[in-house]
């Protein structure tokens, strides 16, 4: 049995402990991502790496295109299966549990010897969502900025990103912010993926107030109850089609983050947002329309 290493990765609160293969030379894909490793002491997500066959079937899910990447998305039986493709070759395969608590990724000798990185986007970025919301988080569109030391969000994706840092590719937008409950407070964290958070507020922040502006031939503004703001909460939450049980678990999320922070409807004279659109038009089809929560 060849020796292995292990690495951590902490992004949005969730440390991902992976085992790689001394055959396996760790490049980090972006410098910026490197930030976010730590000691894995206590992973939440444990993941094993080996060099191997990735096959060349379809595996019959979701395709979605990243610029020369495929991202593929398939379920057996309850398990997930995952497979990175470009050029028309597959570099990587990962079969994870339904929790994605754990996994194993296998990449082809190739990517092994140039020194890839195994958990390239969006299969990180895959992870973290799944386990963002099992752990009672969101990931929304919007932006933060940042106010007395804590964070004030504003959703919607005319909310303009505070700067241009991360260079790393997406599968949901740049404009994202990743939100979850912590000893009773609302927390935002910054991830390698996303620019739509000020960086006064740090890797993480305690979150003020939740805001939502509408068009309106007045200004005004009003504190919502709790049902009306997990509405928008999830007319604005990222949820993958292929993923019925993610969907339920955000109309849950909604519904209880929406009662930790106020929330307040802004009416502005002029425009301020479209509605929603994703940035990427390959995931315009792919995600579930706003469901209501009556």
């Amino acid at each position: 049995m060849s020796r292995t290493r292990l690495r951590g990765l902490e992004i949005a609160g969730i440390q991902i402990g992976i085992e790689v293969p001394k055959s396996c030379s760790w490049q980090w894909a972006d410098e910026d991502l490197a930030e976010f490793a730590c000691l894995p002491r206590n992973p939440e997500v444990h993941v094993g790496v080996r060099v191997g066959d990735v096959g060349t079937r379809d595996l019959g899910g979701e395709r979605y295109a990243m610029g020369a990447w495929t991202f593929e998305v398939a379920r057996q039986g309850d398990d997930w299966l995952l497979g990175l493709t470009r050029a028309g070759a597959r570099e990587q395969l990962a079969l994870f549990d339904q929790d994605f608590r754990t996994g194993e990724i296998i990449i082809s000798s190739h990517v092994a010897g140039r020194g890839g990185y195994p958990l390239q986007s969006p299969l990180d970025e895959w992870i973290v969502l799944h386990r963002n919301v099992a752990r009672g988080g969101l990931c929304l569109s919007g932006a933060a900025t940042a106010d007395r030391g804590r964070a004030r969000v504003r959703l919607g994706t005319g909310a303009s990103p505070t700067s241009n840092r991360w260079s790393a590719s997406t599968l949901f937008g740049r404009n994202t912010l990743w939100l979850c409950e912590s000893a009773g407070d609302l927390r935002i964290h910054r991830t390698p993926w996303a620019d739509a958070m000020d960086h006064a507020l740090g890797f993480d922040a305690r979150v003020l107030e939740l805001e939502h502006a509408e068009e309106s031939t007045a200004a005004f503004s009003e504190v919502l109850d709790p049902d009306e703001a997990a509405e928008i909460l999830v007319a604005h939450a990222v949820v993958p089609l292929c993923d019925d049980a993610l969907l339920e678990r955000v109309l849950q999320n909604a519904r209880k983050l929406a009662e930790l922070v106020p929330f307040r409807r802004i009416g502005e004279p002029f425009a301020v947002e479209a509605p929603m659109s994703w940035q990427s038009t390959q995931l315009q089809g792919g995600f579930a329309p706003p469901r209501s929560l009556a």
